[in-house]
């Protein structure tokens, strides 16, 4: 029960580093206007060799991709159609060169830095505004092919709009410091408690750096320095 209100308190207080909002028109399920959406609504501008690996210790190696609007994997089939995987639910980490990805309950998070103990990890979302949509539309450890786990369809509810409609779009990013595989808003107190021995250093350094708790690019300029002490 504690840690469920843990993860409550998490997702409601989490900070928001970066928000954009825009609108797409959508013809028959193809969006037509919106390069923004269309340039984030996947984590990668194009699919990437990477590896899957299952919470039963499986896994498997394909063309992958996320979804930043329902937060699920992507892969490329053998006939070459994109598609999302059957057990969603079992994925725990996707890699791809030097990219890591771990899954939480709200989605995957990906590793920025690390020190070892602690990382700064980044998730993305994309949503669309629900009012616009109404009416519109085993333990192996083998590495296996990514087919094995595929399903033939993609449920998006993009592709089931028919006729022409716009719909409001939000972007967001955010920041979160990770331990022993949870994860915590990126804000001053978390900072200062996942590095409590170096409370001082973390003041001083921000104070003389001009940084600040609300800014992407300041939190990872703060990581970075912490992870090298």
């Amino acid at each position: 029960m504690k840690r469920a209100i843990l993860v409550l308190l998490t997702m409601v207080t989490a900070l928001t580093i970066s928000a954009q909002s825009g609108t797409i028109k959508v013809i028959n399920g193809k969006v037509v206007e919106g390069d923004f959406f269309k340039e984030k609504i996947f984590v990668f501008d194009h699919y990437l060799d990477g590896r899957i690996r299952l919470n039963n210790g499986e896994v498997y190696t394909g063309k992958v991709n996320i979804s930043t609007m329902d937060q699920t994997l992507r892969v490329i089939s053998d006939t070459g159609d994109t598609i999302s995987i059957s057990n969603e639910k079992l994925v725990e980490v996707v890699s791809s060169g030097n990219y890591f990805f771990r899954k939480f309950n709200i989605g995957y998070i990906q590793y920025v830095n690390t020190n070892g103990e602690v990382s700064l990890g980044l998730h993305r979302t994309m949503k669309l505004g629900t009012e616009k949509l109404q009416g519109a539309y085993g333990g192996s450890n083998e590495v296996s092919s990514i087919q094995k786990i595929a399903n033939i369809d993609v449920d998006s509810r993009v592709e089931k709009i028919s006729g022409t409609a716009e719909l409001r779009y939000t972007y967001t990013e955010t920041l979160f410091l990770m331990k022993d595989n949870k994860y915590y808003p990126a804000n001053k107190r978390n900072f200062e408690r996942m590095f409590s021995s170096l409370k001082s250093k973390i003041n001083q350094y921000v104070d003389e750096n001009n940084l600040s708790y609300n800014k992407k690019e300041d939190l990872v300029t703060l990581f970075n320095y912490l992870a090298k002490l």
